[in-house]
């Protein structure tokens, strides 16, 4: 009796013919799947591409396969680099979503290793027109930065002793620092956003990054002895700018301030104009007297000189002046209470000096006559000798009037005495 299970299909023997054919597509498949293999470094079968071409001046070793970038983002691969006409020009095979890239797209060799990898960094165009299928990038706008093994090459022993030394002081130096050093990352971006343009012309050179470390070692040398001396001198300065962080608000607010107060000036300027012609007249008038100056000035020199010895005994007279300060200060404030009374009999005096000065000549007649007066004597002394002489008024009495004569004053005016006429 026949089961079923004698009559499954594997259990049928197949034939050569059949068998062969398996074996070749087999065979097929595995040629396939190794050329697929083989290939797809370069291109996947059935998958479309966007591809353009770059040509560098300094290609910086940048090899096939090297990933292209653009924003951080995979989105491509760098393929068949050679050199035509002393340029290196590579394909982009890129992917189809960033299509179409704009003519002002700019390229720029990155590392993405420290031993030497590379990548492709794309920066889009804004303004530029599309880029169609097959598209060249020329050298001007492709470029590379300067590896970090190209910088440590040109470090011979001597700069890398100089170097580990520089890190330890430069340690040192950030010791304690911590707040300075966030607050200069934080405005590090802005600052390498406006030096990039600067260091451009550096990376476009090639050798001037060697140079200028080469430099800043010679440079090195020469303030290592007065380093201590550089760090402490920017203290002053460091001490005469700390107002203007502290008050950076009303710093900011004068400088708003200052376009509308320069304005103003300005528009006062031709007020100004008078005032300064007449200082311009004022000074040529000046002039000539100026010209004078020199001479004025010798000739003041001179009379400085000769009056030295004078100056110098004007040292004692002042001092002599300095000790009789104290007693006639004294010599006042006794005298200062009887000045009332000095005031009032200088007063009551005053009528009668009046007078007595009114007749100033009689009186030097009386005493040019009293001398006469005393002129004999005997030889122990002088004698008073009297002449007595008799007038009208000696007859009639001092009241009384004369018939042979006119009338009589008995104050006669100042001067008049002895010039009176009689018979």
């Amino acid at each position: 009796m026949r089961t079923r299970f004698s009559e499954r299909p594997a259990s049928i023997q197949r034939g050569w013919v059949f068998m062969a054919s398996v074996g070749m597509v087999g065979v097929l498949a595995v040629v396939v799947l190794t050329v697929i293999g083989f290939n797809s470094p370069n291109a996947i079968p059935g998958r479309s591409y966007y591809n353009l071409t770059a040509k560098f001046d300094t290609a910086d070793n940048l090899t096939a396969h090297y990933q292209v970038r653009m924003g951080g983002k995979l989105v491509g691969q760098v393929l068949d680099p050679r050199v035509e006409d002393g340029q290196a020009v590579v394909d982009l095979q890129l992917e189809p979503s960033v299509e179409p890239l704009r003519s002002d797209t700019t390229l720029e060799v990155r590392p993405r290793s420290p031993v030497g990898v590379r990548y492709l960094d794309i920066e889009p165009g804004q303004k530029g027109t599309p880029m169609p299928e097959g598209a060249t990038i020329p050298a001007k706008q492709t470029g590379s930065t300067t590896q970090l093994d190209e910088v440590l090459s040109t470090f011979d022993p001597k700069t890398r002793a100089r170097t580990q030394v520089f890190m330890k002081e430069l340690g040192t130096g950030f010791a304690g620092r911590g707040q300075d050093l966030n607050d200069t990352i934080g405005i590090t971006p802005k600052m390498l956003r406006d030096t990039r343009t600067v260091l451009s012309a550096f990376t476009e050179r090639p050798g001037s990054i060697r140079s200028i470390i080469r430099g800043g070692g010679t440079l090195a040398d020469t303030a290592d002895p007065v380093r201590i001396a550089i760090a402490d001198g920017f203290a002053p300065e460091a001490e005469a700018l700390k107002p203007f962080t502290e008050e950076r608000d009303a710093v900011q607010s004068t400088l708003d301030k200052a376009p509308g107060a320069l304005a103003t000036v300005r528009s006062g300027l031709p007020q100004v104009d008078p005032l300064i012609e007449q200082v311009r007249g004022l000074a040529r008038d000046v002039r000539p007297a100026l010209r004078a100056g020199p001479t004025t000035f010798a000739q003041t020199s001179a009379l400085l000189q000769e009056a030295r010895p004078g100056l110098r005994d004007a040292d004692d007279t002042l001092e002599l002046a300095d000790d009789a300060v104290l007693p006639t200060i004294r010599l006042l404030d006794t005298v200062k209470p009887v000045l009332p009374v000095l005031d009032s009999t200088l007063e009551n005096g005053t009528p009668l000096v009046s007078t007595l000065g009114a007749y100033g000549c009689d009186i030097v007649q009386y005493g040019e006559r009293w001398t006469s007066m005393l002129a004999f004597g005997n030889q122990d002394g002088g004698a008073l000798r009297l002449n007595l002489q008799f007038g009208p008024e000696s007859v009639y009495g001092a009241t009384a009037r004369s018939p042979l004569a006119g009338p009589t004053n008995p104050r006669p005016e100042p001067c008049v005495a002895g010039t009176e006429g009689g018979n």
